[in-house]
């Protein structure tokens, strides 16, 4: 045939749906973004701000484990005694 078209000609292929659904999935849980907005984006803006979120969370974590770390050794720690 001139012209073979495979069955992703038209669509996404197999392999590609469950990351497009992933990133629906964070772009809409997570980011806020609707459903159809989210279709409508870009790849390239779509990821740009999963990548953002990421770096985000990231920083929150690094936040979290250096202020536990602070309170566990020694600050916070009670030097007088309650009396009941």
């Amino acid at each position: 045939a001139f012209l073979s078209l495979d069955q992703t000609f038209f669509g996404l292929s197999m392999e590609y749906k469950p990351f497009l659904m992933n990133e629906i999935y964070v772009c809409t849980k997570h980011i806020g973004f609707s459903y159809s907005d989210t279709l409508r984006m870009p790849v390239w803006e779509r990821r740009n701000y999963i990548q953002q979120l990421m770096e985000e969370v990231e920083r929150e974590n690094k936040e979290i484990a250096k202020q536990s770390k602070a309170s566990s050794s020694g600050g916070g720690k009670r030097t007088t005694r309650v009396s009941t």
